[in-house]
């Protein structure tokens, strides 16, 4: 039976995203600050407090992170399936989203208020947070973020909510990558969880001001076996995931490393530090509008492809940079195509999610996102493998002010030289959907010759 077909860009309910006033767009934005904080500070300092504060060993968080994210890959599905077959009176998305703050941002908090215990007791009591935070992020973060397809349908629409959400995402960016290890440090890690997780809630609660879920009549949601199967059936979806994958790891490694790049590479100070990661988003926060526009002139596959190029390009001078001047000017370049990938996955993702609906008649936004979250996060177990092979082989040493040449060598290699690798697979990726794409453009625009 073919699907019922829908037009891309308007609701089956008849109703735009113009009709959206800005006031609701700007709050339902303001979710990416506890999102990009608490995710990105986790990312950045979460490991480094553990291995160098609390002497943890190094080897043995990055192996048990390996393990733990294949595990919460699969609550990314999970999480999907379950919001796609939800049916309240409030809605499918908003009920996860108002449960899931509150324990999102604790649980935050609980990971940088260690009790005293014995190594292998702050190992445990890491994975046993990590897997709390880890949990309550995945359901208030999928459900945010399977809200935004619905809500804004048009190309224009999209973009330029993107853009703003990612405003709103750099501050958070800001926040958990650059103020993260400078605050703790300087205010103590505790004060440091307190102060974002109270940011973070807050956050979470003005978005849900901003947010809505269309009332028309839903389709029968799909069985799990059958949203699995029709996901891994639309090929556009398995192109972008792949390279939304590859790129998304060589971000996350470079979040997770620079701290010790910055410890032992290139010592910074703290203020340095917070110049060099807040840089980043400083020079991507007016770019992400430009980017924007580049979607919606020349099409998000394309503006892709061009920040995964300039992305290589700005990675490889990690290899040669040799003073803390040097270092920040790479920071600042690197904030050019960073801010083109915060704003171009998201639109991507929902014109995926599009042709999905244009085939089977139904939308499945949490599928989609919850089938991404679980490639992203086996993302992060092959990262952590990587992080793994590199301390055993390195010659770091835990909590050591100085490391040996080898290691410092390595680390240079880790962030400048092994993405390019990864990004060179996403770039062709990406070319493979932009021509998938055309052909099934020019597919639609033949008429069919009756028989």
């Amino acid at each position: 039976m073919q699907a019922p077909q829908a037009r891309m860009g308007a609701s089956p309910s008849g109703h735009t995203s113009s009709q959206v006033p800005p006031s609701k767009r700007i709050a339902y934005a303001a979710n990416q600050v506890a999102i990009n904080m608490l995710w990105q500070a986790f990312n950045a300092v979460a490991v480094y407090f553990y291995v160098t504060n609390l002497h943890v060993s190094a080897v043995a968080i990055s192996t048990g992170m390996i393990a733990y994210g294949v595990l919460n890959a699969l609550f990314n599905l999970l999480a999907g399936h379950i919001s796609d077959r939800t049916n309240t009176r409030w809605g499918r998305r908003i009920p996860y989203i108002a449960l899931c703050s509150l324990p999102f941002a604790l649980s935050f908090v609980l990971l940088f208020s260690p009790p005293s215990l014995g190594h292998a007791g702050l190992l445990c009591y890491f994975f046993a947070m990590t897997l709390a935070f880890d949990l309550s992020f995945t359901f208030t973060a999928l459900n945010a973020g399977a809200l935004y397809p619905e809500m804004f349908v048009s190309q224009r629409d999209r973009a330029y909510v993107s853009a703003l959400q990612q405003l709103f995402g750099i501050i958070g960016l800001i926040a958990g990558v650059a103020l993260a290890k400078s605050l703790g440090q300087s205010l103590g890690w505790r004060t440091m969880g307190l102060v974002f997780g109270a940011i973070g809630l807050l956050s979470m609660y003005v978005s849900l001001y901003g947010s809505f879920e269309r009332k028309e009549r839903r389709e029968r949601p799909f069985g799990w076996g059958e949203a699995l199967s029709s996901t891994f059936r639309n090929r556009h979806f398995l192109l972008y995931v792949a390279a939304s994958f590859l790129v998304q790891f060589t971000t996350t490694l470079f979040t997770s490393t620079s701290s010790f790049y910055t410890t032992y590479v290139i010592r910074l100070t703290p203020m340095q530090n917070s110049l060099f990661l807040g840089g980043i988003f400083i020079v991507a926060m007016p770019l992400s509008f430009i980017w924007a526009r580049a979607a919606v002139r020349f099409s998000s596959a394309r503006s892709l492809c061009l920040s995964i190029v300039l992305y290589a390009f700005v990675e490889l001078l990690l290899l040669v940079d040799r003073s803390p001047v040097s270092l920040l000017c790479t920071g600042l370049a690197l904030g050019v195509p960073i801010a083109g990938f915060m704003v171009l996955l998201n639109v991507l993702l929902a014109e995926v999610i599009d042709i999905d609906a244009l085939r089977t008649g139904r939308r499945r936004e949490g599928m989609y996102l919850g089938v991404n979250g679980c490639v992203v996060r086996l993302g992060m177990s092959l990262q952590y493998a990587v992080m793994a092979i590199f301390f055993a082989l390195s010659g770091y040493r835990s909590g050591a002010p100085v490391q040996v040449a080898g290691t410092i060598l390595g680390f240079r290699i880790l962030l400048g030289l092994v993405p390019l690798v990864f990004l060179l697979a996403a770039f062709v990726l990406m070319l493979l959907y932009i021509r998938m794409k055309g052909r099934a453009v020019e597919t639609a625009r033949t008429p069919s010759v009756p028989t």
